[in-house]
């Protein structure tokens, strides 16, 4: 009975087993070849081996006609494929040839739209991503027809939609051309708004975030606006923009129905720095106050050598749209190289966004700052007053991998509690990006990123500057080789006095290697100095190291060991270990 269980069982494992390999022979166009590929099975399926080599044929000849499909989608319109199989001892070889013929070129693309019965001179529909003479891809011609109707809805026609289509394909000049006829509508404006599935956010709120106006002309722009601004104020897990689909005296009723998500969280997470040791951060978050998205938050902060506690209220939409209103209350102790401070502080700011580009804030701070085991021992009390200035265009704020980003901070601050009252805080920074090797947008396989800081402090002397509130090097953003705030001119016993002025480079190569992992070497350089303005002649301080990224949809993981190239004896470790959430810069 076993000896006949075993035969049974023996042939069908065997059977289940049989490998293949595939080749594609013949086709030069790497864009195509690649979606050729995806539309066959034997290539989607590979992994899920076929019972018998009867199952294999019949796989192998239902993907031509896909294949085919796919090549006319590209403009191969007089393509072949045929398939081989050929029987090896450890794999069957499977050889798909394709003769794909000429690519035919899009030799015409013409719209016609009308309103009424009366043709429509505008928008443009000149520039709708596709070019005369190109290879013609099917995929290309329509997304140009589905930009058409994105144009109309711009311009006060959301009602637009295709009327006719017309493709011909010419087999003696190996050209393709395109008709299609457009009924745009009505012109209409945007009518009285209604709101659904809201039950904690107040229609103030709402009303704030809408970016058009009842009677204004309608334009898709601005739905996508307004859908987007919702999202941001993290209160709702889905928000949808409709519009009515029958219009009342040339107006679009709107709708928008959101789902509210959980407004109250907790948060705990750990974090890990080879100079601070293990940390522990946690929190918790209100961000719905008065239903009107206002946040409280409350967040502490520890490791061995610091101790930090924030509240923060944050108020959207202050007085204005898009200006907001910060109050924030901390409470800090550090004990590091350079000095042991306590500092209790509050601070008041308005932050204006301009555009999408330009960010700008000014507020005031108070603070109480004791200062001990340091070079400068003493109580201050300051008052400052930050000024900030942002211009981005990098296309992430935790990834960025093109674009560029501007940074101007100064902050005039007066010590009431001395006779040195004022010192003058300026810092600038740039970054830029740049893709050398492609891929998908945000996904590109090769950066070269590079940052640059200075640092710059107008004082009557160093000792009208609190040394915390000094320039010292080594940080998780550069310098990232030396002990931490510890590169800058020493007094005895190797204590930093902290400076006047800095400035730090930082280039870094960001290697995509796969969807999820990314390798980073990086070069840090930099100095401090006791003038006002950098003395470039004096030495710098160089580390090298490599960086590990983690790709999730928050953003990257990031672990770094940096070294010192220029350590210094009894102050700097070997290396340092740093992990954080999000880039370097």
């Amino acid at each position: 009975m076993f000896k006949r269980i075993v035969l049974l069982i023996l042939p069908t494992v065997m059977a289940s087993c049989l490998e293949y390999a595939v080749h594609f022979i013949g086709l030069n166009d790497p864009d195509t070849l690649k979606s050729v590929k995806s539309a066959s099975f034997l290539t989607t399926l590979k992994n899920k081996e076929p019972t018998s080599l009867n199952a294999l044929r019949f796989r192998a000849e239902s993907d031509i006609p896909a294949m085919i499909k796919t090549l006319h989608a590209h403009g191969y319109y007089e393509a072949t494929v045929q398939i081989r199989i050929q029987e090896e001892e450890d794999e069957v070889q499977i050889f798909v040839m394709i003769l794909p013929g000429p690519a035919y070129v899009l030799k015409e693309f013409n719209v016609e739209a009308f309103s009424e019965g009366k043709p429509f001179l505008y928008p443009d529909f000149a520039n709708l991503g596709l070019e005369l003479g190109k290879p013609v891809v099917t995929v290309q011609v329509l997304d140009a027809e589905d930009k058409a109707l994105s144009l109309l809805g711009e311009c006060g026609h959301p009602l637009a939609r295709i009327e006719s289509q017309k493709m011909e394909a010419d087999y003696k000049t190996k050209t393709f051309a395109a008709e299609i006829k457009i009924e745009a509508g009505p012109p209409l404006k945007f009518g009285p708004t209604s709101i659904v599935g809201s039950e904690h956010v107040k229609k103030k709120l709402f009303e704030n975030k809408i970016a058009w106006k009842t009677g204004e002309t309608y334009d898709t722009r601005l739905i996508d606006k307004t859908q987007q601004s919702l999202l941001d104020t993290g209160l709702f897990n889905s928000v949808v923009v409709a519009h009515d689909l029958e219009p009342k005296e040339h107006e679009l009723g709107m709708r928008i129905d959101a789902t509210e998500t959980k407004h109250h969280s907790l948060n705990v997470g750990a974090s890990y720095e080879t100079f601070f040791g293990p940390g522990l951060t946690f929190g918790w978050e209100n961000r719905n106050v008065s239903g009107l998205g206002r946040k409280l938050t409350l967040q502490g902060d520890v490791t061995s050598r610091t101790h930090t506690g924030t509240g923060t209220f944050f108020v959207p939409d202050f007085w204005i749209i898009d200006q907001d209103y910060v109050v924030q209350a901390l409470s800090m102790q550090e004990s590091i190289l350079a000095y042991h401070q306590q500092s209790y502080s509050i601070t008041n700011r308005i932050e204006r966004r301009i555009g999408v580009k330009y960010r700008v804030s000014m507020g005031l701070k108070v603070e109480r700052l004791f200062v001990t085991d340091s070079v400068y021992n003493r109580p201050f009390t300051l008052l400052e007053v930050p000024l900030y200035f942002r211009w981005s265009s990098a296309n992430h704020l935790l990834n960025a991998t093109r674009g560029a980003t501007l940074v101007f901070k100064t902050i005039p601050s007066f010590n009431v509690s001395h006779g040195n009252p004022f010192y003058l805080y300026n810092s600038v920074t740039y970054m830029c990006y740049f893709p050398v090797v492609g891929g998908k947008p945000g996904k590109e396989l090769l950066v070269l990123a590079q940052q640059l800081m200075v640092d710059s402090m107008i004082s009557t002397n160093l000792d009208a500057v609190p040394v915390p509130k000094r320039v010292l090097g080594g940080s998780d953003q550069d310098l990232r080789g030396y002990k931490y705030h510890s590169v800058s001119p020493l007094h005895h016993h190797h204590r930093p006095i902290g400076g006047r002025s800095g400035i730090f480079y930082t280039f870094e190569t960001r290697f995509r290697v796969s969807s999820t992992i990314g390798l980073v070497p990086f070069f840090d350089l930099g100095s401090v100095y006791l003038t006002p303005l950098p003395k470039l002649s004096e030495k710098w301080y160089k580390s090298v190291g490599l960086g590990l990224r983690y790709f999730t949809f928050l953003g990257p993981l990031r672990l770094d060991v940096a070294f010192p190239l220029d350590r210094r004896k009894h102050i700097d470790p070997q290396y340092r270990i740093l992990f954080s959430i999000g880039q370097t810069f």
